[in-house]
C-alpha cells in the first residue's frame, strides 16, 4: 500500500488496494486510520458494483440511507445515484454549495463515499474544505465568537438555498436540529468547525442576518487555499471523507457534459453519533 499526500495537511491518495475484493483486517485498519487522520482518502482505478460499494462501506459502520428517496438506486437503497444521464429518475445537473452531509439530522452520517462511473471533461469537480485545519488556524476573535455556540441546522434553511428542493414527503419527515458549531472527533478528539452553509439557519442567539454574516466570515477562513483539496473526477475514482471534519461542494458543469457518481455512507455507533 502506497500513499501520496494531496493537500496541505489533509487528503491522501492510497494505491495498491482493490476495494472490490475483501480486505483483511490489517489492510482495512490501515485504510481506516489513514482516512480518519487525513479526512479525505482517494482511490483510483476501482470497479465496484452496488454490492461491493455497500460491502466496503459497511466495514466502517452502520449503513446510511439518504432521505431524498427519489435519488436512491433501485438495486440497493443504500446507494444514491448522482447522475444527469438519460435514465436518471431525478437528474442532478447543478452545482451544490458548501455543506456537511446530513448535518440537519440528529445523528449525522459519519463518512461519505463517492464512486465515479462517468466523469465530465469540464466542471463537476468536488472541492473539500479541511474544517479541522480551519479550526486550528482560527483568528482569536472568530474563535471567541463561536466558542460554546450551537447552530440550527435545516434541510431547507432559507428560500433558494437548495436548487433541488425536498418534495412534500421528504419535508414532512425531516425536522430542524441543533448541534455545536465546534465539533469534536469521537475517536481522535480533534476539533473542527461544524460548518454547513447549505444547512445552517442561525448560530447561537444571533438573528438570521447576523448569523449569515458570521457564517460568511467562517466560510472565508475555511476556503483559503491552505484548507482546500479540489478533486477532478476520473472514471474509477473512489473518494471518501469524514463529515466530522470536512465540508464539500460540487462545482457547475456544462449541460452537455455527462456525469454519474454513486454515493453511499455510514454512521457512527449510536453512543458516538450525536455531535459534541
Amino acid at each position: 500500500m502506497k500513499t501520496t499526500q494531496l493537500a496541505n495537511g489533509f487528503a491522501v491518495e492510497i494505491e495498491g488496494v482493490d476495494l472490490a475484493q475483501p480486505l483483511d483486517e490489517t489492510a482495512f485498519d490501515q485504510i481506516k486510520s489513514l482516512w480518519m487522520e487525513n479526512r479525505v482518502a482517494v482511490f483510483r482505478n476501482q470497479t465496484l458494483d452496488d454490492d461491493a460499494l455497500v460491502a466496503f462501506a459497511e466495514r466502517f459502520g452502520p449503513l446510511f440511507v439518504h432521505a431524498q428517496s427519489s435519488l436512491l438506486s433501485s438495486r440497493r437503497k443504500e446507494v444514491m445515484e448522482l447522475s444527469n444521464l438519460e435514465n436518471a429518475e431525478r437528474a442532478v445537473t447543478h452545482e451544490l454549495d458548501w455543506h456537511t452531509d446530513q448535518s440537519y439530522t440528529p445523528q449525522p452520517v459519519f463518512g461519505t463515499i463517492l464512486h465515479g462511473l462517468v466523469a465530465p471533461k469540464e466542471g463537476g469537480e468536488t472541492h473539500f474544505s479541511d474544517l479541522a485545519g480551519a479550526y486550528a488556524t482560527l483568528p482569536e476573535e472568530l474563535h471567541a465568537r463561536i466558542k460554546g455556540a450551537t447552530a440550527i441546522y435545516s434541510a431547507e434553511p432559507r428560500p433558494k438555498a437548495r436548487e433541488k428542493p425536498l418534495n412534500a414527503e421528504e419535508r414532512a419527515r425531516i425536522h430542524d436540529c441543533v448541534h455545536p458549531i465546534v465539533r469534536t472527533h469521537p475517536y481522535l478528539m480533534r476539533k473542527a468547525i461544524y460548518l454547513s452553509p447549505l444547512h445552517i439557519r442561525t448560530i447561537g442567539d444571533l438573528p438570521e442576518p447576523d448569523s449569515l454574516s458570521l457564517m460568511a466570515e467562517l466560510i472565508e477562513h475555511a476556503v483559503q487555499p491552505a484548507h482546500i483539496y479540489q478533486h477532478k473526477w476520473s472514471v474509477g475514482d473512489v473518494v471518501m471523507w469524514d463529515n466530522t471534519s470536512i465540508m464539500h461542494r460540487r462545482t457547475p458543469f456544462p449541460s452537455h457534459e455527462r456525469r454519474h457518481l454513486k454515493r453511499t455512507g455510514f454512521y457512527l455507533p449510536n453512543d458516538l453519533a450525536t455531535p459534541i
